[in-house]
């Protein structure tokens, strides 16, 4: 019988997007409606920076600064918008180019406010350089 292969958990640690629900306020960070109890289905992480078909072994691919909680699933809500409008997703920092560092580059949250996320799990108005 052929060997059964074991899945490799290629996703944040649960203690990182705890961090990201907490700085999130337990809601869409696109639009900021209140989560339902369902990941996957309620609500889903977004990879800024993507992960790619085959994985990545970029190191930061799990930070907080690279992950945001959007409603939906990668086919509904505020996920499945940024998946099926990329351009839109990339003008608004939902999604960013797979050389850009997501700590450099802001993103809009609640519809209202450009911010920068931190690899701490926080927001901050100031860009890096000037915040170190």
């Amino acid at each position: 019988s052929p060997m059964k292969r074991t899945r490799r958990n290629t996703g944040p640690s649960s203690d990182v997007v705890d961090a990201v629900l907490e700085r999130a306020n337990h809601s869409c960070e696109a639009c900021s409606s209140p989560l339902g109890d369902r990941r996957g289905v309620d609500w889903s992480v977004q990879h800024r920076r993507p992960r790619s078909m085959g994985g990545t072994r970029w190191p930061g691919i799990n930070l907080p600064s690279n992950l945001m909680i959007l409603c939906g699933s990668a086919t509904t809500g505020c996920h499945g918008f940024a998946e099926s409008h990329r351009s839109s997703a990339v003008a608004t920092g939902w999604l960013i180019l797979s050389h850009d560092d997501p700590r450099n580059v802001p993103a809009l949250i609640c519809r209202d406010r450009w911010t920068y996320l931190t690899d701490d799990g926080r927001y901050d108005d100031a860009p890096p350089e000037v915040a170190a």
